[in-house]
C-alpha cells in the first residue's frame, strides 16, 4: 500500500481531473512553430490559458503516443482538463502553413506586405532567437535578417507569422552553420562583418562551387584597401530608394549611399539581402585564392585574375568571341534571373581607385 502511494505521489495525475478548467470555454487558437518538442507543446498551451497544469498534459501526451508525433501548424482547441486536451490534439488535424525566404531577398521585399514596425519587433526580440546565437547577434534588426536561413517554413501568412518564422529561420540556421561559427570563434562585429560579405556573395554569383573564390576576392580588395565595387550594392541602393535597377550605367553608380562600394571603401553598412547557406560557408570559409578582379565569362562561369592586366587581356579575348553584344550596357543587376556581371572588373584607369 506505502508502495502504491509512493508512486502515485511520484507521477503527473493520469486520471481526469473531476473539475476540468473551462471546459465550457470557447477555442482558442494556437500557432506551432516547426521543431516544437512536447514539452514546448504544452508550456506554450499553459500559456494560453487551455490547461493549467503542463506537467499533467505532457504526461497524458506520452501515455497517448502524441509526443513523438506532434505536427507543426495551427490548432484551435478548448480549454479541458490534461486529458481532454491530450485526447483533442491527438484527433486534430492542425492547417498548415508555409512561407518562404527567398536567397538574396533584402529589407525592401520582406516590408513588402507587412510592416516594417512587425519585422523590426521580431527580429529585436532575441528570445526568438537560438541562446548560443544571442551574444553573437548585431544591434540592429536589418542586420539581424542575415542570420535567418532561407527555406520554406510552415508559418501563418501576413504579420501574426513573422515571430515564428523569425524563430524558425535563425533555429534553422544555428543548425547549420552553428559549429562553424563556433569553430571560428567569430566576435559579434567579424561575423555581422562576414554576414554582410556573404550577402554580396550571394547576390553576385551563381554557382555555388564559385561562391568561396568570390568570397576570397572580396577579402583580398578589402585587405588591401581597393574599393569592392561591388554592383549588388549599387542596385541596393537605388532599390532603397524606391528605384528599380535592372541595368547600371555609370551615371547609376555615382548614387549617393552609403551602400555604394563604388563611392565608399570597406564593406556596406549592412547586409543587401539575406544570404544563402552556400554564401555563408563561403565567406566564414573562403577559398584560397590571389585573384583581385573576376567577371562573367559566356558559359556562366567567372574568370578570375590577378592583376588588372591580366584582368583587361581576359575581357578584351572574350570581347572578341562576341563582339555584337559589347553593345549592350556592361553593367546588369546582379542576379540569377540575370546574366551578372561583377563589380570589380569594370573600373578603368587605376585599379585601386574608381
Amino acid at each position: 500500500m506505502l508502495l502504491f502511494a509512493l508512486c502515485i505521489l511520484g507521477l503527473p495525475r493520469l486520471v481526469p481531473d473531476p473539475f476540468p478548467p473551462g471546459t465550457s470555454g470557447e477555442e482558442v487558437e494556437v500557432t506551432v512553430p516547426p521543431g516544437t518538442s512536447a514539452s514546448g507543446f504544452a508550456r506554450l498551451l499553459r500559456e494560453k490559458g487551455i490547461v493549467t497544469e503542463e506537467a499533467d498534459l505532457l504526461a497524458w501526451m506520452v501515455r497517448m503516443g502524441i509526443d513523438r508525433s506532434l505536427r507543426a501548424g495551427i490548432y484551435r482547441l478548448h480549454p479541458g482538463s490534461p486529458w481532454e486536451v491530450a485526447k483533442e490534439i491527438r484527433e486534430t488535424r492542425p492547417r498548415g502553413f508555409q512561407r518562404a525566404l527567398i536567397p538574396g531577398a533584402d529589407w525592401v521585399d520582406l516590408t513588402r506586405g507587412v510592416s516594417e514596425d512587425v519585422w523590426r519587433d521580431a527580429l529585436s526580440d532575441p528570445s526568438l532567437f537560438p541562446q548560443p546565437l544571442r551574444p553573437l547577434l548585431p544591434p540592429k534588426p536589418e542586420e539581424r535578417l542575415a542570420f535567418l536561413l532561407p527555406d520554406t517554413y510552415g508559418v501563418p501568412e501576413g504579420s501574426e507569422g513573422i515571430p515564428n518564422l523569425v524563430r524558425a529561420a535563425s533555429l534553422a540556421w544555428w543548425n547549420r552553420l552553428g559549429a562553424a561559427v563556433q569553430r571560428g570563434n567569430w566576435s559579434r562585429d567579424t561575423l555581422l562583418q562576414r554576414g554582410i560579405l556573404a550577402s554580396l556573395v550571394e547576390r553576385e554569383v551563381r554557382s555555388d562551387e564559385e561562391r568561396p573564390r568570390v568570397a576570397a576576392v572580396f577579402l583580398n580588395r578589402l585587405t588591401r584597401g581597393m574599393p569592392l565595387q561591388s554592383c549588388a550594392t549599387v542596385v541596393y541602393a537605388w532599390k532603397l530608394r524606391g528605384e528599380k535597377r535592372s541595368t547600371l550605367s555609370y551615371r547609376d553608380l555615382e548614387i549617393r549611399s552609403p551602400f555604394n562600394t563604388y563611392r565608399h571603401r570597406g564593406l556596406p553598412p549592412g547586409p543587401v539581402g539575406i544570404p544563402g547557406l552556400e554564401s555563408w560557408r563561403a565567406a566564414l570559409e573562403p577559398a584560397r585564392e590571389e585573384a583581385l578582379f573576376f567577371f562573367l565569362g559566356k558559359d556562366g562561369k567567372h574568370v578570375f585574375s590577378r592583376t588588372y592586366q591580366e584582368h583587361l587581356r581576359a575581357q578584351n579575348a572574350l570581347a572578341r568571341k562576341d563582339a555584337p553584344s559589347q553593345g549592350a550596357s556592361r553593367h546588369t543587376e546582379p542576379t540569377a534571373a540575370m546574366g551578372q556581371k561583377s563589380a570589380p572588373h569594370l573600373q578603368e584607369g587605376d585599379p585601386n581607385d574608381p
